[in-house]
């Protein structure tokens, strides 16, 4: 009786709960004007939405240029290079002053720069097909790809650079936006070229004009002139060992007869007075000496460094060429040669044996430049004497006319070295 009862209200339920299809359809053809229109609205936007995105990227426009100039991310001076060094703010405020700009933020807002240029875009794409074809390689197989390609991406990117400009953002037109991507980069080499020196080193540029003045018949005085005649003597040897410069003349003297003309004064008139001023026990002279026997040991730390260096490079080598020949089959007591299989293998091996000697190349060249300075020191003390009273020369021998020729002299060796510096600078600019 209750099981009944039971069924009887569950099929009432059922039955309230069901929707007759006569009612269905009058309440779609209520809502068909929705319907139809609502497919419509969203094919639109959609074909909107295509459509701004065409624009979009049409109103942007790209542009390489070649560092000719820049080498392993640094200017010819040594200065670290950046590719937004192309939106230095007095770059900008040029290009700002060319365009009308109101705001030269605004320009850097829609301006990116970026290394790169077309040899890595397919560089890029010869890799992505070398992982495709290995898809099923080895975790070590893939590492050696890795290897070989990011050093010729990054070789090949920082070759030159990839700009664009959202030239609609800006408010320009097309051809304006790619005047705007042509003047950038020549305003940026002005900039750099004139303001900042990036064709010749700041230490080249750095003799103080207060040398004009100095007294070489003081310590002082000696002590300023000896620093100025180093900071000559390595930018006239910069100009002569560089093929750009050392044909260039101020009033009939090159790099070369600067040099020769620089050797001589310190030989015949310099050495003496510089003798004289620092045979003294104490005072300065005795300050002077010990800085430079201070940078004597530092100089042997850095050589014991590199030393270290050198020995652990060596040793790196040696085991990498026994692997591989173990790994060719040339052991001692093999009889077979046997070729491995695996080129890419190879060619890594290759690149990374050609990496080390480049470093070791590099360290053995720097031991040569602390051992040289090194030896410089050591000339200047032997100059200075030990200290011994006995040994200071008679400053009765360098008389006012000795003092006053040797200061002609020096006046003369800074204006040909600045005029030199001078002639450099525009050449370099006008390359």
């Amino acid at each position: 009786m209750n099981n009944s009862t039971e069924y009887s209200e569950n099929a009432s339920t059922a039955y309230d709960d069901e929707i007759s299809i006569t009612e269905l359809l009058q309440k779609l053809w209520k809502k068909r004007g929705l319907i139809v229109i609502l497919p419509l609205v969203c094919a639109g936007l959609t074909v909107a939405g295509l459509l701004g995105t065409k624009v979009a990227g049409n109103e942007r426009l790209s542009y390489y240029v070649e560092l000719t100039g820049i080498k392993d991310a640094q200017y010819p001076n040594g200065v670290a290079f950046s590719p937004q060094d192309l939106l230095n703010p007095k770059v900008i405020s040029k290009i700002s002053e060319q365009f009308l700009f109101e705001r030269a933020d605004e320009i850097t807002e829609h301006i990116k720069i970026q290394y790169g240029t077309p040899v890595s875009h397919g560089t890029l794409i010869e890799y992505n097909s070398a992982l495709s074809a290995n898809s099923k390689a080895t975790p070590e197989e893939i590492a050696r790809i890795n290897d070989l390609y990011t050093q010729r991406l990054k070789s090949a990117s920082r070759r030159g650079l990839s700009i664009s400009v959202d030239y609609a953002a800006l408010g320009l037109s097309e051809i304006e936006g790619a005047q705007l991507l042509k003047i950038l980069p020549q305003t940026w080499n002005e900039v750099f070229a004139s303001e900042f020196n990036i064709f010749l080193g700041s230490g080249v540029l750095a003799l103080p004009s207060s040398t004009n003045d100095v007294r070489l018949d003081t310590t002082v005085g000696a002590a300023e002139a000896d620093r100025a005649l180093d900071v000559m003597a390595g930018g006239l040897e910069r100009l002569r060992s560089d093929a750009r410069f050392r044909a260039i003349s101020f009033e009939g003297t090159t790099p070369a007869d600067a040099i020769t003309e620089l050797g001589g004064f310190r030989n015949l008139y310099f050495d003496p007075i510089f003798t004289s001023s620092f045979s003294e026990v104490g005072g300065l002279s005795g300050v002077y000496r010990r800085d430079l026997r201070l940078k004597l040991v530092e100089l042997q730390s850095k050589l014991t460094e590199l030393d270290s260096r050198i020995e652990v490079i060596l040793d790196v080598q040696q085991r990498s060429s026994k692997e591989g020949l173990a790994s060719s089959g040339n052991t001692p007591g093999g009889s077979q040669i046997q070729l491995e299989s695996d080129a890419l293998g190879q060619l890594v091996s290759l690149s990374k044996a050609a990496s080390l000697a480049e470093y070791l190349q590099q360290t053995l060249n720097q031991r040569l430049d602390i051992v040289s300075e090194q030896a410089s020191i050591n000339t200047r003390l032997a100059k200075m004497g030990s200290g011994d009273a006995s040994l200071k020369l008679d400053t009765n021998s360098l008389d006012a006319n000795f003092y006053s020729a040797a200061f002609q002299k020096f006046q003369n060796l800074q204006a040909n070295y600045k005029g030199l510096m001078a002639q450099a600078q525009a050449s370099a600019l006008a390359e």
